[in-house]
């Protein structure tokens, strides 16, 4: 059974700087603000509505509102892969090339040791699901809503390295709000931030896969 993980480029030079090693992390906070807005957020949304009791009442009624749980977005670093190579992916990221990493163990374990020393970290691949699946156990784990996603986007089949120097992944470290969207909130460039993990020449461990136009 093959389990190579994928990265896609757009960027010859990026590419050519990731086989040197340089792995490039964004914050959640980032991919929230050019893309997903529920990046590093998990939102709970049943299609009738939030049951809520009024105990002075003794009565239940639906809340046309949303759960929403969300991580420090602009502390958590993720380098984002897919397990699948697929020319629909190629074509949806406008890719030039598509590095395959062919062992993904070995590659994990330079990118873990090349890390800042005391990171609390992650790796594992993305789960995704419909917004009125009940969240369980991921609200108060950072590192759970890190790597849940809308099902929207199950077809990209991704694979998440993630990071943190300031606790932000810590058990407990989210916040949850009643939310009723309806505007996509705006950005902020402030959480905006990359890291550069340096885990040394990756050749030994990686495949190229060129697209041409």
């Amino acid at each position: 059974m093959k389990h190579s993980r994928y990265k896609y480029f757009s960027n010859l030079e990026h590419a050519a700087q990731f086989l040197d090693g340089n792995i490039y992390h964004q914050t959640l906070a980032f991919f929230r603000d050019i893309g997903d807005e529920f990046e590093s957020t998990r939102i709970y949304r049943p299609v009738e509505g939030l049951s809520t009791n009024n105990l002075t009442q003794g009565k239940s009624f639906p809340l046309q509102m949303g759960f929403e749980s969300s991580a420090r977005a602009g502390e958590i670093y993720v380098f984002c892969l897919s397990r699948a190579l697929t020319h629909e992916l190629a074509r949806d990221f406008r890719a030039k090339v598509c590095i395959e990493i062919l062992q993904p163990a070995v590659f994990i374990k330079r990118w873990l040791a090349a890390l800042p020393n005391g990171a609390c970290h992650f790796a594992k691949k993305v789960d995704y699901y419909q917004p009125d699946d009940v969240p369980g156990n991921v609200w108060p784990q950072p590192d759970l809503i890190a790597t849940t996603k809308l099902a929207r986007f199950a077809k990209q089949k991704e694979y998440r390295l993630g990071f943190s120097t300031t606790g932000a992944l810590e058990f407990g470290q989210t916040t949850q709000q009643l939310v009723h969207r309806k505007a996509r909130p705006e950005p902020k460039p402030d959480e905006h931030h990359h890291w550069i993990v340096e885990a040394g020449d990756l050749r030994d461990v990686c495949k190229l896969h060129e697209y041409h136009s």
